[in-house]
């Protein structure tokens, strides 16, 4: 997944990196037993219309690429 991040770049992103909370992914993550978490966390300007909160296709459409190739290679992992 890093390397997709890394081969994009439409958007910004931290791999490995810090963040803020991380319960679910610290609570259910067991890397050591094979059980990888992921936390993916999505600005509202990347698939909407901040003004009007209306869901913008032309907005949306690059991120959904992307989230395509991002679960692709978690799910080939």
């Amino acid at each position: 997944m890093a390397r997709v991040l890394a081969a994009q770049d439409g958007y910004d992103g931290v791999a490995n990196g810090r963040f803020k909370g991380g319960h679910i992914t610290r609570h259910y993550g067991r890397p050591e037993s094979g059980v990888e978490a992921v936390q993916l966390e999505i600005a509202q300007r990347c698939y909407m219309d901040e003004a009007s909160f209306e869901w913008d296709p032309a907005k949306a459409a690059p991120l959904q690429e992307v989230l395509r190739v991002l679960l692709q290679a978690a799910l080939h992992a």
